[in-house]
C-alpha cells in the first residue's frame, strides 16, 4: 500500500482518480518537484518550496499552501509510508475547466513517494550537444513544467548517440543545462554556470552549490565549455555528477565535483546521527 496526499487528503494511491479534463494532461498546465528523502528527512526542502511558490506565481496559480503546510504534509507522508531513503514527487495542476484559457486559478496537489538511495559517489557521465530544438529565455523555462518535451527528445537523442545526457541551448545559441540537470564549468580557475535569464531551470541543487562556492553566473558558449578544465552537472536526486566526456573530448579533472558530493554525503550522514 502506498499513501499519497491528494487534494487535502491522505489516500491510497489506487484510489486516486485523474479526470480526463485534467489541465496538466491536456495543456501542460502544471509543474512538478522531486524531493530527495534521506534518513526520513527531506533534503533542501526550503529551496523546493521557493521554486514551488515561484511556479505558482509564474503560472498565475493560487498557492494556498504555506511552507509550514508543505513541511507537515511531507513529514506525514514520510511517516505513513515508512520512508527511510526515497523520493517525494509533488505534482501540481490547475483545476479542471476551460480550454487554453482556464476558468480557475485553484490547484490540485498530488504528492507521491517512491523508494530510493542516499547520496553516494556517482558514475561519471558523457555529454553530447543537442541542436534539434532550443529553449526560450522566458520565465517559463525556470520552472519544472509538465511540458517537458524538449527534455524527452534530448534524452532520446543522447540515448541514440550512446551518451549519458544532452546539453541544451537557448534561442541565442548559449548553453543552458542538460536534459535533467544544471551545468557548471571550471575555466581558467573560475567556476561558471548559466544565469536564470538564459532559460535554465532554477535547480534546487544548483542553488545549494551557489551557497557553497563562489560561482560566476554568465552566458556560456560552446567555446567556453570546450575549453573548460572541469565540467559537472547537478540535480536534486543524484547531487553532483562529474563529466568525463563531451562529444569526442575527454576530461580528467573532477576535484570540485568530488568535494561537493563528499560534502553532501557528509551533511546527510550528520542528519542521520542527530
Amino acid at each position: 500500500m502506498s499513501i499519497v496526499f491528494y487534494n487535502s487528503e491522505y489516500v491510497d494511491l489506487s484510489d486516486v482518480k485523474i479526470s480526463p479534463e485534467n489541465r496538466s494532461m491536456n495543456y501542460g498546465d502544471g509543474f512538478f518537484e522531486s524531493i530527495k528523502i534521506i534518513n526520513s528527512k527531506p533534503f533542501n526542502l526550503s529551496a523546493h518550496y521557493n521554486r514551488f511558490s515561484l511556479a505558482c506565481k509564474t503560472l498565475k496559480m493560487n498557492n494556498t499552501f504555506s511552507k509550514n503546510d508543505i513541511v507537515l504534509i511531507v513529514e506525514q507522508l514520510i511517516n505513513k509510508n515508512e520512508i527511510i531513503n526515497g523520493i517525494l514527487k509533488m505534482h501540481v495542476s490547475r483545476t479542471d475547466g476551460g480550454k487554453y484559457c482556464p476558468k480557475s486559478s485553484a490547484i490540485y496537489l498530488l504528492i507521491s513517494s517512491s523508494e530510493g538511495g542516499i547520496f553516494d559517489l556517482n558514475n561519471k557521465e558523457s555529454l553530447c550537444f543537442y541542436n534539434e530544438e532550443v529553449k526560450s529565455k522566458g520565465k517559463l523555462s525556470n520552472i519544472k513544467s509538465t511540458n517537458a518535451l524538449v527534455y524527452v527528445m534530448s534524452s532520446l537523442f543522447a540515448n541514440e548517440k550512446e551518451f549519458s545526457n544532452s546539453i541544451l541551448f537557448n534561442s541565442d545559441g548559449n548553453i543552458i543545462e542538460t536534459s535533467n540537470s544544471n551545468i557548471f564549468i571550471l575555466k581558467d580557475g573560475e567556476l561558471y554556470t548559466p544565469p536564470n535569464s538564459d532559460g535554465c531551470v532554477e535547480g534546487t541543487m544548483r542553488s545549494w552549490v551557489l551557497s557553497q562556492l563562489k560561482v560566476n553566473k554568465r552566458s556560456l558558449s560552446v567555446s567556453d565549455i570546450n575549453n573548460a578544465s572541469e565540467i559537472f552537472t547537478t540535480n536534486a536526486i543524484n547531487g553532483i555528477i562529474s563529466v568525463d566526456k563531451l562529444e569526442e573530448q575527454s576530461f580528467s579533472e573532477f576535484d570540485i565535483a568530488n568535494k561537493l558530493q563528499a560534502r553532501l554525503i557528509e551533511l546527510t550522514s550528520e542528519k542521520k546521527n542527530q
